[in-house]
């Protein structure tokens, strides 16, 4: 696809994966609809695509509010007119053994790491079938091939294992109106959250959020005779996944 004039829609897009993400396919082109729950960081990614030549649109949502991704998905349509790649980026975790999991806490991580993924490509898909075009990318991590279940990550990994089921079953449902669907699956990479935990120096070695931007901008832009159902991209010096 080439994404010059398109339309792609990318969740939790004001720091971290999602900031580059939509930066890597503003730079080939790409008109960017940034979601995410706080107006400040949208903006400035917003006046940062526009400084790469492009256009964009910041909207404060909510993915876990049904009434929130309408709105993101008609104000898309009234800006731009189409929607051609919807990146599901916005993730949270929380961290509690089974045995003392809040129920409250449970909820928050699956409506937004599952049900609100499964909400936006429901609330894209009639645009995407009519033009017989569109390409769906969840952002899942890498801990859904881990042979090491993390204590106090169920109901993480419990929201990215559903999101793979739905990237695969969806993939099968939609291939007929020429819509691709993606699960691309990060290792660590040296996000804010990183900030507190790791010096500099280890910092400075992990892989960059540009590095998964750029992935994601390659993914995309293959030609429609390519279908990658799976995209893992893990940092390079990081061999604790594989144990």
């Amino acid at each position: 696809m080439d994404l010059k004039g398109k339309v792609a829609i990318v969740t939790g897009g004001g720091t971290g994966l999602g900031e580059a993400i939509a930066m890597a396919l503003a730079k080939d082109g790409a008109r960017i609809v940034v979601a995410g729950r706080r107006r400040e960081p949208l903006e400035g990614v917003v006046g940062k695509v526009k400084a790469v030549g492009s256009t964009a649109l910041a909207v404060s949502a909510d993915v876990t509010k049904e009434p929130d991704i309408q709105r993101l998905v008609q104000e898309a349509l009234r800006a731009f007119g189409a929607i051609h790649v919807l990146v599901n980026n916005a993730g949270i975790s929380g961290r509690a053994l089974i045995k003392d999991f809040p129920t409250e806490l449970w909820d928050a991580v699956i409506n937004t790491n599952l049900r609100g993924p499964l909400l936006l490509i429901r609330a894209v898909l009639p645009t995407m079938v009519q033009q017989r075009e569109g390409t769906v990318v969840n952002v899942l991590s890498n801990i859904v091939y881990s042979p090491k279940a993390a204590p106090g990550y169920a109901a993480y990994c419990a929201s990215k294992l559903g999101l793979l089921g739905v990237t695969r079953v969806l993939a099968n449902e939609v291939h007929e109106y020429g819509i691709r669907v993606h699960a691309v699956i990060p290792g660590n990479f040296a996000t804010p959250i990183w900030g507190a935990r790791k010096t500099r120096e280890e910092i400075e070695k992990m892989a960059q959020p540009e590095d998964l931007g750029e992935a994601v901008r390659w993914l995309v832009t293959q030609p429609p005779r390519v279908n990658i159902e799976e995209l893992t991209a893990m940092p390079f010096f990081d061999v604790s996944w594989r144990n």
